[in-house]
């Protein structure tokens, strides 16, 4: 198009013919499913099922267009449009300066930028090429060994499922490149671990959380109490782990390869990584250079000693990951630059890096939080209140709880957010209508496990896929035969269990 008159380029590349067909058919279906969100009246919304509608939009749109940002920023304005009508575009920025001016958030968001700043760190400086080949030279080339250290590390690194997943990745990938194998097979593995098993550790910053709001609730008296439930919880997470022996038996060859990560593994053998980067975020990999004298024979605690640093100051500092890894930072600082490895400036360079490639995973964490203002203004509290009292029969309680939530969270993963709603609410419910509390707590739990394992615009899905250096999409397509796996026995144990522990 020639032309610099608006209008006509407006015409010229808005005419469908000059469109991807498939974009035509998705953006007639998301005009008018829009529409229909406008007309429907907000009280025919709130404390209703048509929370959830625009969710199954959003999960058509990424289907369709495999773009999780877009995706995302599209079904959240589609909730927007549900519940402020005209005052859409208000209602949305409005709820991103509360998710902007929240400090536990921006706390979140600074953990990250400060995490990309202490992997490029690593990569640049050659601890994870000295890793690699303190692995590689001691137990060889062996798959099965790697795949299966990366979760047995992201499990113990889980006290914080963020930092086990970014960490994890940055220590392994490598190790998966050197024996050409595809990182979707180590991102599905971490993801596993580095959620279910930080869920199941009361001391874990999941199960701290989880703690916090059994203690918020009416019916619980203290702390103390809501440990110990918490604890007894523990036996009936049975997502987290069925999840974790599957993620294991894959990792040891037990488990065979299905659906696209056979796919994954195919075209590894012939060299091509299925679901690498191609937003430029993919150079980092190779900006180790072996030829600098001052990077040739960097000991392998360049690597350890930050890990275990972070998770000392996790410990030390009460689970706070902004402030721990702040610390790492700085003495990761001190220690390259007094062996040379760095300079200030290179080191400084490495950490504002690691910002700007943190800030897409941050934004799409923004958006998130943006949609979680809506649905609580819609009632989403008061919807899972009344879906907990329409289950007649108590015994099916455990096997609906997980399976209606699980199918909720699939479509968006609320993560905190549903814990922070349904808890204290199915705490007063469930006692007064007879039901196992820790049965229950357990399968409300795993149904949130499900969902960021298995949900295509999870925040531990994107964190795992950016740390293992994949596309969010591709890592969300191999794990699902996995994930849903875990969740149909999971199901199964639920209704067997809420008959035999009614």
């Amino acid at each position: 198009m020639e032309s610099a008159n608006m209008f006509k380029r407006i015409a010229y590349y808005m005419n469908p013919k000059r469109m991807d067909p498939k974009m035509v058919k998705l953006w007639t279906f998301w005009i008018g499913f829009n529409i229909v969100l406008f007309a429907v009246p907000r009280n025919m919304v709130e404390g209703t099922l048509w929370i959830l509608i625009p969710l199954a939009g959003l999960f058509v749109y990424a289907l369709v267009t495999k773009d999780v940002m877009q995706s995302l920023l599209m079904g959240t304005f589609s909730m927007y449009i549900l519940w402020y009508k005209t005052g859409a575009v208000g209602g949305f920025f409005d709820d991103c300066l509360v998710s902007l001016s929240d400090v536990e958030n921006i706390e979140m968001y600074m953990s990250f930028f400060l995490c990309g700043g202490i992997i490029i760190a690593l990569k640049r400086s050659g601890a994870t090429h000295s890793f690699t080949n303190f692995i590689t030279t001691r137990f060889g080339k062996k798959e099965k060994m790697i795949l299966a250290s990366s979760g047995i590390y992201a499990g113990l690194m889980s006290v914080d499922d963020y930092v086990s997943a970014l960490t994890s990745g940055a220590a392994f990938s490598p190790l998966i490149d050197a024996i050409k194998k595809p990182r979707l097979a180590l991102a599905y593995v971490v993801r596993t671990f580095s959620i279910c098993v930080s869920e199941m550790l009361p001391f874990g910053a999941w199960g701290y959380f989880v703690i916090f709001q059994i203690a918020d609730s009416e019916s619980v008296g203290s702390r103390a109490e809501a440990t110990q439930l918490f604890v007894q919880s523990i036996p009936f997470m049975f997502y987290a782990i069925v999840a974790c022996v599957i993620a294991f038996l894959f990792a040891v060859g037990l488990f065979p390869k299905i659906g696209p990560m056979k796919k994954a593994y195919q075209l590894a053998d012939e060299g091509v990584q299925m679901g690498a980067l191609e937003d430029g975020s993919e150079e980092e990999e190779e900006d180790f250079d072996e030829n600098d004298a001052r990077k040739q024979h960097i000991s392998i605690w360049n690597l350890l000693l930050p890990m275990i640093t972070i998770v000392v100051a996790l410990l030390a500092t009460g689970l706070d990951c902004f402030l721990a890894f702040g610390i790492t930072a700085i003495v990761m600082g001190i220690l390259y630059v007094l062996q040379g490895i760095f300079t200030i400036g290179e080191y400084v360079q490495c950490i504002v890096d690691g910002f700007v490639d943190m800030m897409d995973m941050v934004i799409i964490l923004m958006i998130g939080y943006a949609m979680q203002e809506v649905m609580y203004a819609m009632g989403m509290e008061a919807f899972v209140e009344s879906v907990c009292q329409a289950i007649p029969i108590v015994s099916l309680l455990p096997v609906l709880i997980f399976v209606f939530f699980s199918c909720s969270e699939y479509l968006y993963s609320l993560n905190y957010t549903l814990y922070q709603i349904a808890i204290p609410v199915l705490l007063v419910v469930l006692p007064h209508v007879g039901a196992n509390v820790p049965l229950c707590l357990g399968a409300l739990i795993s149904a949130g496990l499900f969902g960021a394992n298995a949900c295509v615009v999870s925040d531990l899905g994107i964190i795992s896929a950016r740390a293992c250096r994949v596309k969010v999409y591709d890592q969300y397509i191999t794990s699902q035969p996995y994930f849903v796996i875990a969740a149909v026995v999971s199901a199964v144990l639920y209704l067997v269990a809420g008959f035999l522990f009614a």
